[in-house]
């Protein structure tokens, strides 16, 4: 591999810098590099090889050429927590199940993957609407819901309140209320009055105080359907399967163990984790994760 060409590979990772900064990384002085990048060094592949070593950490060419780079697929770790959200959707929009308790509630702490799921669900299935509660009064939620059902909007909370019960009249549809612990009690009940007048099944979706609210309603209560769902912080099998899957990487059980350890159970943060460590694997032409690896990204 020709000096320039190894230099264009470490800035294109590094980012751009003088060549007095190579120079210096190099210790070798200014002229050393500018004339072994004009090719006009003694002996220069001698040269091109130590500059190939301290800059990419390649002894040869073929080292270069076999590395590829990990790609990150996205994939679809199927959880308990996981498959167990999908049953529930499905079984609230299928058409021959009971709207008696036809509210689903799925809870957790922020990070264990709720809104991924929910999101997930709703975009695959057309029966399935996701509306995500940001502090609206009431007539603002109806007309998100209104929009997300129907695809336009009435001015008061009745018209919008006339609009999904018309849309939802002939083919059920399910309708996923994200941060639902964010809402007041009288919001929750009007809710209640969607669904039980208007026979619309919710899913609700919230951090475990969501719970504790729709237990001060006996009539939330009542119509909320079993499994009530918990999410549970990711565990070292999940972790595992989440590289191996979306990276093609094996993770001895030392790694997975400090990788879990790092992300607290929080899923959110072990993927973002593996996004960071698999751009510095290529940056270094590493294709084993291993705990300098990680001693490196923390």
């Amino acid at each position: 591999m020709k000096a320039k060409e190894i230099l264009d590979k470490y800035l294109e990772r590094n980012g751009d810098m003088s060549q007095r900064k190579v120079s210096d990384i190099l210790g070798w002085s200014p002229s050393t590099l500018s004339m072994v990048l004009a090719g006009n060094y003694n002996n220069v592949e001698a040269k091109e090889a130590e500059m190939a070593k301290k800059l990419l950490g390649i002894d040869n060419d073929d080292d270069f050429e076999e590395f590829k780079p990990i790609q990150i697929k996205e994939q679809i770790i199927a959880t308990k927590d996981f498959i167990d959200v999908y049953t529930l959707c499905n079984g609230l929009i299928a058409r021959d199940s009971s709207l008696t308790a036809s509210i689903g509630l799925v809870i957790g702490d922020a990070g264990m993957g709720k809104t991924t799921t929910v999101q997930r669900f709703a975009a695959e299935n057309p029966a399935a609407s996701y509306v995500l509660y940001m502090g609206f009064n009431r007539n603002a939620l109806f007309k998100e819901i209104a929009e997300a059902v129907v695809g336009r909007t009435a001015r008061s909370y009745y018209d919008n309140l006339q609009l999904i019960m018309g849309a939802t009249r002939v083919y059920r549809k399910l309708i996923i209320i994200d941060e639902a612990d964010r809402m007041p009690l009288s919001m929750l009940e009007d809710l209640r009055t969607l669904n039980e007048y208007g026979k619309v099944p919710l899913l609700l979706v919230g951090e475990p105080k969501l719970a504790a609210t729709v237990k001060k309603a006996d009539r939330i209560e009542s119509r909320i359907r079993k499994p009530r769902i918990t999410f549970s912080p990711i565990d070292d099998t999940t972790l595992a399967t989440l590289y191996e899957e979306c990276c093609g990487l094996k993770l001895s059980e030392k790694v997975t163990k400090r990788l879990l350890k790092m992300a607290h159970g929080d899923f959110r943060v072990a993927a973002n984790d593996m996004q960071n460590i698999v751009r510095l694997m290529n940056i270094n032409h590493k294709s084993e994760l291993t705990q300098e690896i990680i001693n490196e990204y923390k």
